[in-house]
């Protein structure tokens, strides 16, 4: 079998290329543009794993804004001769199926990837597919708040049209709130280097309330479905539960596969698979995201993209490799799509409390490496820094992954994550202690 080219789009975001590159250059003759945005020890990493790259005789190219990256993509396929196009990190997986699609490979077209980027579009075609979607309003001036304030029902969320990890995301709960949290949302959507270049929109949308019933057992309301859509069909991959949130809508982790029965998440299933025909998805990976509501489920999101770090607890529970069968489909192959799993993993991203506060005290990675369940470390707060709940999920303590045998194993490791003898942290405007 010959080996084909491989143009991959890397960037923060997505799994580390030292995760995903060694099965790649295995069969492929394997390209990169690069995003390059890293300082420090994690651009050295980034560094030091893409240059097997070369060494196989490839393509390492560097760019510093998104924006470059089209054409940086454009001109390596041409030269290169590739056959497919990769991406797996958010920042720039649509850019990067967007150069495919105008180079006759494989890939969703445009239309496709403005609604999987852009959620005002994606609630659009829900809606025309016959899907129960949240009422939603576009805030672009101080009249468009005083008008949703007089007429919208709350409680709300506010969030940007493109947005990244749950950044500037708030809950509204009555219209008296609106004004000043709009302006804040505005402000931290524009300042955002991974988003602003997009000029997000606000989107005020109608709340969706989850199913106390189906949040037990320390799960949250609201699931995740990870699959690979093959021609218009969808693989699901995997099924993963969801930890509660942290207010306003901060995400502390999920674990695969599923620990609710099958058929407690049968109906997900079910509103997943109408949501991608009516987003009218025909190739990739996607990653969506499904609230548990005493109505049924509803979808919170779909992205076009593997999960973040659902490659590497794939291989840990399973030795299925998605970086590898994603790039398989990138170039017209036939990826493998049966997952078996035989123990647990978990992605674990605690929260600090609501508002700012400084670390007092913090471990670093080598004490959390030592923790017998974690396999990977890749962010922890270090002391003395200030983390701030309005920066969404990425006001994370620490960033983990996990396997174990039992979910016991991986629920003491996520308590002990957040216990006294990890973090002790104070209100940044008090000086009173907290943890």
């Amino acid at each position: 079998m010959t080996r084909p080219s491989l143009v991959i789009s890397d960037a923060p975001g997505g799994p580390h290329p030292s995760l995903y590159l060694p099965s790649l250059l295995d069969e492929f003759d394997v390209h990169v543009v690069w995003l390059d945005v890293e300082s420090g020890a994690a651009r050295d990493r980034r560094v030091a794993a893409l240059r097997p790259v070369e060494n196989a005789g490839g393509a390492l190219v560097a760019v510093s804004r998104p924006q470059d990256a089209p054409r940086a993509l454009a001109d390596l396929v041409a030269a290169s001769g590739a056959a497919g196009v990769l991406a797996f990190s958010e920042r720039v997986v649509h850019l990067a199926q967007r150069v495919a699609h105008a180079a006759g490979l494989p890939a969703n077209p445009p239309d496709v990837l403005d609604a999987l980027q852009d959620k005002r579009l994606q609630r659009a075609r829900l809606r025309a597919g016959g899907l129960p979607t949240p009422a939603v309003l576009e805030l672009r001036s101080a009249h468009d708040v005083a008008q949703a304030a007089d007429t919208f029902a709350f409680p709300a969320v506010l969030k940007p049209s493109v947005g990244m990890g749950s950044t500037a995301t708030f809950r509204v709960p009555s219209a008296e709130a609106l004004p000043e949290l709009w302006k804040r949302a505005q402000g931290l959507a524009l300042a955002d280097t991974r988003i602003a270049h997009h000029r997000p929109v606000i989107l005020l949308e109608k709340e969706l309330l989850g199913d106390r019933d189906r949040a037990q057992g320390g799960l949250g309301d609201y699931l995740s479905v990870e699959a690979l859509v093959v021609a218009g069909e969808v693989h699901v991959l995997a099924v993963s539960d969801k930890l509660p949130l942290s207010p306003p809508y901060r995400e502390n982790g999920h674990i695969l596969p599923a620990l609710r029965p099958e058929a407690d998440h049968a109906d997900a299933i079910v509103h997943v698979r109408a949501a991608h025909r009516a987003l009218g998805i025909r190739f990739g990976a996607t990653h969506t995201e499904v609230k548990l509501t005493p109505d049924g489920p509803r979808i919170i999101e779909v992205n076009g993209r593997v999960g973040g770090s659902v490659p590497e607890q794939l291989s840990l529970v399973a030795g299925y490799d998605l970086p590898l069968n994603l790039a398989r489909l990138s170039v017209g192959r036939m990826p493998r799509t049966e997952v078996s799993c035989r123990r647990w993993s978990a992605y674990l991203t605690p929260q600090p409390p609501d508002g700012r506060h400084l670390v007092e005290s913090a471990p670093d990675a080598g004490t959390l490496r030592a923790v017998p369940a974690i396999r990977s470390v890749y962010h922890v707060v270090p002391r003395n820094a200030v983390v701030d709940s309005a920066d969404g999920t990425a006001s994370n303590l620490v960033r983990v992954v996990a396997a174990a045998d039992t979910p016991k194993e991986i629920f003491e490791l996520a308590e002990q994550l957040t216990g006294p003898e990890m973090f002790k942290l104070r209100p940044e405007t008090t000086g009173g202690p907290t943890s």
